[in-house]
């Protein structure tokens, strides 16, 4: 069971996913995605692009932020407050959800 939520907060046992509900596709490491129910298109790439893989299946704050950590390089802690805006703005859009 899923729920949309007007934006995600740094607890540590909230999980976000993407909303099935969008149609993405991959091309040279960006995603291009149409929401129907959003109404409009949207294209992520880089850092964006490594996140919306990330949350093809539930992940919460902590592991997303370990996940661009590794792959980028840098302390899970110098990234979380970007991720997090992130995952504020596709919760916004209602491009991701929290994981009941």
């Amino acid at each position: 069971m899923w729920r949309r939520a007007a934006e995600p907060t740094t607890d540590r046992a909230e999980r976000w996913v993407r909303d099935d509900t969008l149609q993405a596709v991959e091309m040279n490491g960006e995603f291009v995605m149409m929401g129907v129910e959003q109404g409009e298109y949207y294209a992520v790439k880089g850092v964006a692009a490594t996140l919306w893989r990330h949350l093809a299946e539930p992940r919460d704050l902590d592991t997303l932020c370990a996940l661009v950590a590794e792959e980028y390089d840098v302390a899970p802690h110098a990234c979380r407050a970007d991720v997090a805006a992130f995952l504020a703005q596709l919760s916004g859009k209602g491009m991701v959800v929290a994981a009941a």
